[in-house]
């Protein structure tokens, strides 16, 4: 085994321990809270627009404001009608509640899996233990792409001394992020 290969395991086993001791509740705790939450509910809200704005009475009273901003004779109001000011006030009501059912939604689970019950404590950890792992390994994801966007001597040395370790280098060749398009 390489050095790699130690270092990879030590981290697994790491994150592994980290997650049995903290437990699933917490972990979901601290990875949808602070930015983490806001960022997760701007995601969904972005992936909700679009359906909630088809909505019949949506569209009903997205009209109605639009037929009133267009009727006023303020500059200022028609101003606010050519950015579109309807879409961004359904925008921020999405996201407002889209926070807020998350914030339900992450202290209810985080409250069932903390009961105090042997089976539930289990799973508890098990799930602690997931929830880590795969942060981890989204992270080596992220890392191993970040280094493929440097590119050159940095991405060859990189995916040279990862070569034979767990098969670290197949990982870093076929990363699933190589095939996000962030050319705009």
């Amino acid at each position: 085994m390489q050095i790699v290969d130690w270092l990879a395991l030590g981290i697994i086993l790491l994150s592994a321990l980290i997650g049995l001791m903290l437990g699933f509740g917490k972990l979901l705790k601290m990875f949808t809270g602070g930015i983490f939450g806001i960022i997760i509910s701007v995601v969904v809200t972005y992936f909700l627009i679009g359906v909630v704005a088809s909505w019949p009475f949506v569209q009903a009273l997205m009209g109605k404001l639009s037929d009133t901003m267009q009727a006023s004779g303020s500059g200022f109001v028609k101003f606010l009608y050519r950015i579109s000011t309807p879409k961004i006030i359904l925008g921020i009501i999405l996201f407002v509640i889209v926070q807020i059912l998350r914030i339900i939604i992450v202290k209810v689970i985080k409250g069932v899996a903390e009961i105090d019950n042997p089976v539930i404590n289990a799973f508890n950890r098990i799930g602690g233990m997931i929830i880590m792992l795969g942060v981890i390994c989204m992270l080596a994801l992220i890392v191993f792409q970040i280094v493929f966007w440097i590119g050159g001597d940095t991405a060859v040395s990189f995916r040279n001394y990862l070569t034979g370790a767990l098969r670290l280098d197949w990982v870093f060749d076929n990363n699933p992020l190589r095939y996000i398009n962030l050319k705009v």
